[in-house]
């Protein structure tokens, strides 16, 4: 597993995975390796690498999510390449505001600030980084259906505006637990929610009692991506 920064001695591993993304139930050749390790000040990082392929060409995704020990994000930073695409960016979260510094291939470097309504959570692609779900649900909002704010690094664009920080909105629906088997075994009473994007696209998703993704579907497009390995030391 390629990393962006490289674990320092004092990170204690809290957990470890992969997934495996697949299409109308043929996988996709996407791999994602992921890991949460702890600092000794209660700040967690969660690093990605994400290989495969996009429009035929191969593909790379590097993360390093750091949250405070509240769970709110703190800061990110990522490197994607594909084809003659190759950026990099870091983004720092305060209450109301994120803060970008980007930069891709033939592009000069570009400081921006966005403004983003307060609550939000962070969507950077990764499957364990769905977790934005339920950290953005609000409590008060009792099992009903919830837009929530997301901020989102914009990968699915070219030139200058490749990783541009996007503010928008999500729906989530809890849909109570649910049993659910995958390759790992059989899990009971997870918790289970549907999510509606900007676009009308829905996704299904099915979280352990750690709110680990065990498993993200795309109902409408046939996209499967399970969990296919776990680590928990603890």
């Amino acid at each position: 597993m390629r990393l962006l920064h490289e674990v320092q001695p004092d990170e204690v591993l809290v957990c470890a995975g992969e997934y495996r993304y697949s299409t109308a139930g043929k996988p996709t050749g996407q791999i994602e390796h992921w890991q949460t390790t702890r600092l000794p000040n209660g700040k967690e990082i969660t690093r990605v690498e994400l290989i495969g392929q996009v429009g035929g060409q191969p593909m790379s995704l590097l993360t390093h999510l750091q949250r405070l020990p509240t769970g709110r994000p703190e800061w990110l930073r990522l490197r994607y390449q594909t084809g003659d695409v190759k950026a990099a960016a870091q983004y720092t979260f305060e209450d109301a505001l994120v803060r970008i510094a980007r930069q891709s291939v033939n592009q000069p470097r570009r400081q921006e600030t966005l403004e983003i309504a307060t609550g939000y959570e962070v969507d950077y692609h990764p499957v364990i980084g769905h977790d934005y779900v339920w950290r953005a649900y609000p409590a008060h909002a009792r099992g009903k259906p919830w837009s929530v704010p997301i901020f989102s690094p914009n990968l699915w664009t070219e030139g200058i505006d490749i990783l541009e920080g996007r503010a928008l909105r999500f729906n989530v629906k809890p849909m109570g637990a649910e049993d659910l088997s995958t390759q790992l075994g059989d899990f009971e009473q997870v918790r289970a929610y549907e999510v509606t994007f900007n676009d009308n696209i829905r996704s299904l998703a099915w979280f352990d009692e750690f709110g680990i993704p065990l498993r993200w579907t795309y109902p409408d497009k046939s996209y499967d991506f399970v969990l296919v390995a776990y680590t928990r030391p603890d």
